[in-house]
Parts: structure tokens; C-alpha cells; sequence
């Protein structure tokens, strides 16, 4: 069995994976893209929970059962209050399969548009699922964080991923696309769930083992 210091993201989104393997390095875990895991480049999964942490836990348990490795599990999405919560769950695939970063965040962009300034509210989500291989059977550690702010319909910045461009934190100036990653790692809705699960794991006396 591989040592515990190794885990799988499961995630084919580079953005995903990149900031995942930047907030866990300090506390010794190494991990992998899903793509270097053995058997990873075939396997997929039907995301189809009813909430974050479902949707995280049936990735992490798809890559567990198909590498033997642990396995990082991440269901994040973005809630639009004037819309109900709208996309959710449906964040990466609101606009169907196959449908890159900027079609969707330029199909955003037009939803907003016609929204005054006080209607843009929004609240970033990050679900977390690790599931670690073991002789009496998985173990699942969970951690979900959320982080509010409002959307603009210019995007700024040229760093991170995915809706970060037009996503301004509560209290922020500038959108998370402005910010270096070590800001954004402190505030971010997936820097806290990931600080939220690690120290769950220390708690738990499932850290690293050298």
C-alpha cells in the first residue's frame, strides 16, 4: 500500500489541483493528479449528490476503490442569492458538458448584467472529502467551508481559475483573480476548508506518516 503521505486529487481541473497540492504541501502530503494515479487516466464518476459533500465523497470514494491510494474528493460551486442559490451544484455544467472556463464565465457575466450592483451577491462553497485506504475498511474525513462576497461583470486580474476574475470577497478591494496566492490561499473558500480538514486529520491522528 502506498505510504500516507500520498494522495489523489480527484479532479481532471488543473486549476483545482494546482491550489489543492499548494495548501497541503506544508503538512507533508504529496498530491498526485488523478491522471499519474494508476488506472487514473480511464476512470470518471456521476457526480450526482444532492449536496457538496456528496458530490465530493463520491469522487473520493471512485478514486479510492479504482487506485487503492487515498483519495482527495473537492465539490465546490458558487451561489448567486438573486437567483436562489442558482448555479450550486450545477457550477462547472450549468451550461451543459464539455463547456470551457471563459463560455462560462462569460455566460455569467451576461446573467449579471442586468442586476444592479446591491443584487450581485454571491457566496463561494468548497466541500472536501478524504478517504484514506485501511485494513478495516475506508476512513472518511470531511470538511466544507463557504465564502461570501459580490460579483462584477468586468472581469479583473489574470491569476487563478475558473470564476475568480469576477468574484470580489466580503471586506476585499480586489477580485481573487488580482490577488497573490498566498492571500488568496488565507481567505478562499478551499484554504479554509483545506486548513478545516487538516487539522480534523491532526485531531484524528491521521497526518502524515514519513
Amino acid at each position: 500500500m502506498p505510504p500516507l503521505t500520498h494522495a489523489v486529487v480527484a479532479s481532471r481541473n488543473p486549476g483545482k489541483a494546482g491550489e489543492l497540492r499548494r495548501l497541503f504541501r506544508a503538512s507533508g502530503w504529496n498530491l498526485l493528479q488523478l491522471d499519474q494515479a494508476p488506472g487514473g487516466e480511464a476512470l470518471d464518476w456521476v457526480e450526482d449528490g444532492t449536496t457538496y459533500r456528496e458530490n465530493a465523497l463520491i469522487k473520493a470514494r471512485a478514486v479510492l476503490a479504482a487506485t487503492g491510494m487515498a483519495a482527495l474528493g473537492d465539490d465546490s460551486g458558487l451561489e448567486l442569492a438573486a437567483f436562489d442559490g442558482w448555479p450550486g451544484l450545477r457550477t462547472a455544467r450549468w451550461m451543459g458538458e464539455g463547456v470551457g472556463a471563459q463560455q462560462l464565465l462569460q455566460g455569467l457575466i451576461r446573467k449579471l448584467e442586468p442586476l444592479p450592483p446591491e443584487q450581485r451577491r454571491a457566496t463561494f462553497v468548497c466541500s472536501l472529502a478524504l478517504a484514506l485506504p485501511g485494513p478495516q475498511g475506508a476512513r472518511e474525513v470531511l470538511a466544507e467551508a463557504r465564502l461570501p462576497g459580490t460579483l462584477l461583470v468586468q472581469p479583473r486580474g489574470r491569476l487563478g481559475f475558473g470564476y475568480d476574475p469576477i468574484f470580489v470577497p466580503l471586506g476585499e478591494q480586489r477580485a481573487m483573480a488580482e490577488m497573490s496566492q498566498s492571500h488568496k490561499d488565507a481567505i478562499s473558500h478551499r484554504g479554509q476548508a483545506a486548513r478545516q480538514l487538516l487539522a480534523r486529520l491532526e485531531r484524528e491522528g491521521l497526518a502524515p506518516v514519513p
